[in-house]
């Protein structure tokens, strides 16, 4: 993994330690692959009561988690979130 991801990594970690932390984090994307996006990422993680979250928005350059969808009951659940949510740069005309 390269030196800026595991940072980025590193960053969500202690805001999930700090703010949120009866949650362990299971995956970590990027939002989308568009330039202007490339500060954005998606977040899962399971609670500790056994349910599920994603945060749709995580904002690398304010630190900023935004946009969860909570009392998810699965990981595949989470990506099937993440992945309704996630921006390819398809666009139809």
């Amino acid at each position: 993994m390269e030196k800026r991801l595991l940072e980025i990594r590193e960053q969500i970690m202690l805001y999930f330690k700090e703010h949120l932390p009866k949650y362990t984090i299971l995956n970590i994307r990027k939002k989308s692959y568009h330039p202007d996006d490339s500060h954005l990422y998606m977040i899962s993680a399971k609670k500790d009561d056994g349910t599920y979250a994603v945060w749709t928005c995580w904002n690398q350059k304010t630190e900023s988690l935004n946009h969860g969808h909570y009392g998810l009951q699965s990981e595949e659940e989470c990506e099937k979130v993440m992945d309704e949510l996630y921006y390819g740069g398809d666009t139809l005309s």
